[in-house]
């Protein structure tokens, strides 16, 4: 089993939400947070001293890191706004450009799931901008229905890594193929997770092992940059732990792309053999 990772980018900028509820609403949610003993003063007091730093991504330093441990993740960025996620997707170009200059994957955080025009406009939004067309997308919020992937299909995508199931907090399921695009389920996301640090380290050796059980070929994990910091300690440092652990265990890390090339040398050769 290969270890795929990837990174979904909801902010950008400090002065992106100056029209929306994120602030107000991320003061109530990590004081409750705090009240409850999830989280520790500091982080609860760097969280709310963050909406005033001038950056609310932590993208060069997940980056480094990922670089510098052999990890070819993929990011993928808003082309639209919905739900928290508010910057103007112009402003998400120098940092796609930096990634692809440092070899990593990046893609679209689709926002429209039901309305195949809006979800080509996403599509052309980013090839106009970056020069070259987007191979991946994972939608915001996982939000799907029983069309949506066709239509991604029908836009142009490679692949695509919205399946969820919200309900068991994973979906272990192999790759499967819809027309020309492959859709890999998501096995691991990182706010579905325990709140604490041994809850999250258990949850994700129990998951690890659940898909080597099934026999997954690949296992899938979700990680957003803004914790890459101080204030998101224990997302933080639950990451680094599992890229750790996962090294220590031999496992092999992979892009989507790769994955994808994989997969379809596999299907090339048993079309062959029939």
């Amino acid at each position: 089993m290969k270890i795929i990772v990837s990174h979904d980018v909801d902010h950008l900028y400090r002065s992106d939400h100056y029209k929306d509820l994120i602030y107000p609403k991320l003061w109530v949610r990590e004081t409750l947070s705090f009240l409850k003993h999830d989280i520790t003063f500091s982080q609860w007091w760097r969280r709310l001293l963050g909406i005033f730093a001038r950056e609310r991504n932590y993208i060069e330093e997940l980056m480094k890191y990922d670089e510098g441990n052999g990890v070819p993740s993929s990011f993928y960025f808003g082309m639209d706004n919905a739900l928290g996620m508010s910057y103007k997707y112009t402003k998400a170009i120098p940092y796609i450009k930096k990634l692809q200059s440092h070899g990593f994957d990046t893609g679209i955080h689709g926002v429209s799931f039901e309305d195949e025009g809006k979800m080509r406009d996403e599509f052309e939004r980013f090839r106009t901008a970056v020069g070259v067309a987007p191979r991946g997308i994972r939608m915001h919020y996982v939000r799907y229905d029983e069309n949506t992937f066709e239509k991604l299909n029908q836009c142009g995508y490679v692949y695509d890594t919205t399946e969820f199931i919200k309900s068991e907090g994973t979906c272990l399921k192999a790759p499967y193929k819809i027309g020309k695009m492959w859709e890999f389920p998501l096995s691991l996301m990182d706010g579905y997770l325990p709140k604490r640090p041994k809850g999250k380290r258990e949850e994700s050796l129990r998951l690890l092992k659940d898909a080597e059980d099934k026999g997954l070929p690949y296992f899938s994990i979700l990680f957003h940059d803004y914790q890459f910091c101080n204030g998101y300690a224990y997302e933080r440092d639950w990451y680094i732990w599992l890229i750790d652990y996962l090294k220590e265990q031999g496992y092999t890390f992979i892009s989507y792309l790769d994955a994808v090339k994989e997969l379809e040398e596999i299907n090339s050769n048993e079309d062959n053999e029939c």
